[in-house]
């Protein structure tokens, strides 16, 4: 059996509905929220779709005095339906009730939705075309119908079949039907609200340094990058961007989308940003236009010129958030070997450094400034910052550099009740200028210990991991040695 695509084998003719209107997407407004936008801009998605956004779109209405059906189409393909309001603008109106018609999955749907109605079908045989008109009986296995004189056809395969007309319940587009009770004839203005999925946002920074160590300097530039995926256009819309994912329950099957556009808008003001709730957000100064299937590009915040940063790099040994239940006296506990050391990028995000505002969640993106033209040092995901913070970052692997860490003696006490530990960093430079290394070591056999001995002074850099500053001379090596003593009491076990 040969079943032809939908699109180019189904032909349906459809009566115009007076109160049906497309809906009209030019000048909405849009709250669009952080979150899923790797999802979307990857092509990846489903129904309902990834992504959240609020959107508002007003729109008159012709009513007469008495009981209306207001009918629009065209909405995104991941419209929640159960969350639309029609909000009336003026005294008078009442929404009686609200339906919602999904869009047409698929060609076996259309045909199981008309059992029951008048079909005819188109067969090929050899070069000519039969057809046959009759009700349909059953679909599957090729189309069942009862024709007129109450004899039953079995079509195993086909060309192409004809409906006189949608069977109800069943559209096109997403559709959505009110039925409105006016005291009065006239004009109405309403409101229409929704939430839908489809439509992502991302921050994206651009860092350029000069300089080292502490003597780094930047010019940092944000922007957003808006996908819509939605199945919907939107026109001149009015933009609020919210740094935020709130909790959304989704279900559905997964789809896949084709090709997006690639678009960018012309450099245009940074918005202010503003509270929203629990989170922070940016309403765009311009309109934009938001295709569907495309990528839009909008300014975050004005360039911030010679920010001060600091550059160093870092070596960090394994087990860093691990969390011991009890005592760890093996021997063997413990990573040894090399272990890569890191570019960093710090800077603290405050009116000193020329920045102080929140710096939504998205992608860091860092060059270094050269006579001949900026060299890529590497990007890392920057994490929702409020005014204020420090920014501390891992850019890549430093190819000059490596550290090799040794457990050199580890000696349990007769008592079992404490446990000292010798560990030895090693750290090779091949540059030709000399680097400081921070190493940082985490001491996970037990919560409560103490440096007892170390080469290079030691700083606590939090409950479970000690920091030495290890100057490497260039082209040469450095070596830090602590020794750790862990105690506990004699209820602990190890």
């Amino acid at each position: 059996m040969r079943i032809a695509p939908l699109a180019s084998a189904t032909l349906i003719a459809l009566a115009s509905h007076a109160a049906a209107a497309q809906a009209d997407t030019r000048g909405a407004t849009i709250t669009l929220y952080s979150g899923d936008y790797e999802t979307l801009a990857a092509g990846h998605g489903g129904v309902p779709a990834p992504g959240f956004a609020l959107v508002r779109d007003t729109f008159d209405a012709s009513l007469q005095r008495g009981n209306n059906e207001i009918t629009r189409s065209g909405f995104p393909a991941s419209i929640d339906s159960a969350a639309v309001q029609l909000l009336p603008q003026g005294s008078g109106v009442a929404v009686a009730s609200q339906r919602f018609d999904f869009a047409l999955a698929d060609q076996d749907e259309l045909l199981r939705r008309s059992i029951g109605k008048q079909i005819t079908v188109v067969q090929a045989v050899g070069t000519a075309e039969k057809t046959y008109t009759g009700t349909l009986v059953a679909a599957g296995n090729g189309l069942t119908i009862a024709d007129p004189s109450g004899g039953i056809r079995v079509l195993s395969n086909y060309s192409s079949f004809l409906l006189a007309q949608l069977p109800e319940g069943v559209s096109a587009q997403p559709t959505l039907r009110w039925n409105i009770a006016s005291d009065r004839s006239g004009r109405e203005t309403f409101a229409l609200d929704y939430p839908t999925g489809g439509l992502a946002w991302r921050a994206e920074y651009l860092a350029t340094v000069s300089g080292a160590g502490s003597d780094c300097r930047m010019d940092f530039d944000g922007a957003a990058q808006i996908v819509n995926r939605s199945g919907a256009s939107f026109d001149d819309a009015a933009v609020t961007l919210v740094a935020g994912e709130p909790n959304v329950q989704r279900a559905g099957k997964t789809m896949a989308y084709d090709r997006m556009e690639m678009r960018a808008m012309a450099a245009a003001p940074a918005p202010e940003p503003q509270a929203s709730g629990e989170y922070h957000a940016y309403t765009l100064p311009e309109r934009v236009d938001l295709p569907d299937g495309s990528v839009q590009r909008a300014t975050l915040l004005d360039g911030a010129r010679d920010v001060r940063c600091t550059r160093r790099y870092e070596t960090r040994s394994p087990m860093q958030y691990y969390r011991p239940g009890a005592p760890i006296i093996e021997p063997q506990f413990g990573a040894t070997g090399t272990q890569p050391v890191q570019a960093m990028l710090a800077f603290d995000n405050d009116k000193a450094s020329r920045l102080g505002m929140p710096l939504p969640a998205g992608r860091l993106r860092v060059y270094e400034a050269g006579a001949s033209g900026n060299a890529f040092l590497g990007e890392a995901a920057l994490d929702h910052t409020a005014a204020g913070r420090k920014v501390d970052v891992a850019l890549g692997q430093a190819f000059d550099l490596q550290a090799e860490r040794t457990q050199k003696e580890l000696r349990l006490a007769e008592d079992r009740l404490s446990l000292t530990e010798t560990i030895e960093i090693a750290v090779t430079n091949a540059k030709p200028e000399a680097a400081t290394v921070r190493v940082l070591e985490a001491l996970p056999r037990w919560s409560d210990w103490d440096i007892v001995e170390s080469s290079v002074p030691s700083t606590r850099s939090d409950a479970q991991t000690v920091a030495f500053e290890l100057p490497v001379p260039a082209g040469g090596k450095a070596t830090v040695r602590y020794v750790v003593r862990y105690r506990w009491p004699a209820s602990v076990k190890p």
